[in-house]
């Protein structure tokens, strides 16, 4: 088993998220953003040096981490697929799998909160009108948002 894992992620702020939650517990060294379709058709190659978060789950990985719900239906259940379909974010799982406040700083509870709220799209009207801070950062990463269509904004959700 190796030192450090390869992270396999999307380019969203959950994904974000994940990837300094398992930084900071020093399991990655690499991060790679992929598009889920792309990661259930097999297209990325998988190895047991992976990580993946909130993606469907490939079985080759080391550990895959998930939240939707879906993904225990479409998959039979497996030693190293860690999945909440209760929890707002894959980044609660990550957070609750490795030990929350007893591992992670406790300045990071705002981050969570947002990631969170991010995922779950339990934002009041305030947050969407006038986003800051981390939900700003959120909205910025989600290819969703159509900020690409702007000519201005000229940065992809892969090189963010």
């Amino acid at each position: 088993m190796p030192d450090k894992f390869r992270l396999i992620t999307r380019s969203d702020f959950d994904g974000l998220v994940c990837a300094v939650l398992l930084k900071h517990i020093d399991l990655i060294d690499e991060i790679k953003f992929v598009h889920p379709k792309d990661m259930q058709d097999g297209q990325i190659e998988v190895t047991g040096n992976d990580i993946s978060t909130n993606l469907p789950f490939v079985p080759g990985v080391h550990l895959a981490f998930d939240h939707h719900l879906s993904e225990t239906i479409r998959n039979e259940k497996a030693d190293n697929h860690i999945i909440d379909p209760d929890a707002p974010s894959a980044a609660r799982v990550v957070w609750d799998h490795y030990g929350g406040f007893e591992v992670f700083p406790k300045s990071w509870e705002e981050m969570m909160e947002a990631v969170d709220r991010g995922d779950a799209a339990q934002f009041n009207s305030e947050q969407v009108l006038n986003p800051s801070k981390w939900d700003l950062l959120n909205f910025l990463m989600d290819a969703r948002t159509g900020l690409g269509r702007f000519r201005e904004f000229t940065i992809s959700n892969y090189n963010l």
